[in-house]
């Protein structure tokens, strides 16, 4: 049932999108985004996160529901990587939106600590290049102390990455982190390039049925049809979303069309199982 609401609001969403890009908000706009804010609630029955979901609408929707790592990580990076970046500051913060206020109304402590919760989250491959944008602006943080704090933990995460890799055991693992260090941005020049290198190589013996080979062909080829072949070997609606994503950023609304339509035919099929 989840997945059958996760799969309309999608489509919701998307559709959404086109019509923002097409005709700005018209009523039917404003019609789809309280269908799939209902929708959102009655899935996750989270208030604060609908909140969320209104103040960034549409975009929102792929951070809160469709991450773009969750079991096939899981299964190699040895740790449960949540649906959301969960915060150390304080219970109520469920999601990587909260950072935000913080990174401007927190306290020099509250700061302090979401650095650390940062480094946790980039060191396992979540959402690597949004809390990387956390960490350079609190590397800009007007109290010393922060600043300070957020500059070592570019260190700390720089020796992860390399004991972490120096210990893999399997491909999976070896081609993940290399993956999620060259995200970091951290990596320049000869190195960077000596570490796609070796990623390039590390997938040739990742499987073909792996969802991770295709997401690091698009990272590192920046063509989207990788994401379209991935999802082909792999079944992964994760990867298709993610191409109909780029597609709607390219504004190919003819491909968008076609495969929206595959998609809703795709539901409707499993929505009768």
């Amino acid at each position: 049932m989840r997945k059958i609401l996760i799969g309309t609001n999608l489509l919701s969403v998307l559709l959404s999108l086109f019509l923002f890009l097409v005709d700005s908000f018209g009523p039917f706009s404003i019609a789809l985004m309280a269908v799939s804010t209902l929708l959102f609630y009655v899935n996750f029955k989270s208030l604060s996160e609908t909140i969320l979901l209104l103040l960034v609408y549409p975009f929102s929707w792929f951070f809160l529901t469709v991450p773009l790592r969750n079991k096939s990580l899981e299964d190699f990076a040895k740790v449960q990587l949540p649906l959301e970046v969960r915060m150390d500051v304080g219970e109520d913060v469920l999601s990587a939106f909260p950072v935000k206020a913080i990174l401007v109304v927190g306290n020099v402590e509250e700061k302090k600590r979401i650095v650390t919760t940062i480094v946790n989250n980039i060191v396992r491959g979540i959402q690597v290049e949004q809390n990387m944008k956390y960490l350079k602006i609190l590397q800009k943080d007007p109290h010393m102390d922060v600043t300070l704090r957020a500059t070592m933990a570019l260190e700390e995460i720089e020796n992860d990455f390399d004991q972490t890799i120096a210990l893999c055991a399997s491909p999976t693992d070896f081609c993940a982190h290399l993956y999620f260090y060259l995200k970091t941005d951290i990596p320049k020049g000869a190195l960077r390039k000596d570490i796609e290198r070796m990623l390039r190589q590390s997938l040739e013996r990742v499987s073909e049925h792996e969802p991770l080979r295709y997401e690091v062909l698009h990272y590192l080829t920046k063509d989207e049809e990788h994401l379209l072949l991935g999802y082909k070997k792999t079944q992964n609606r994760e990867l298709l979303a993610r191409y109909l994503f780029e597609k709607l950023r390219k504004r190919d609304y003819e491909t968008l069309t076609k495969h929206l339509n595959e998609l809703g035919e795709i539901f409707r099929i499993e929505g009768y199982r």
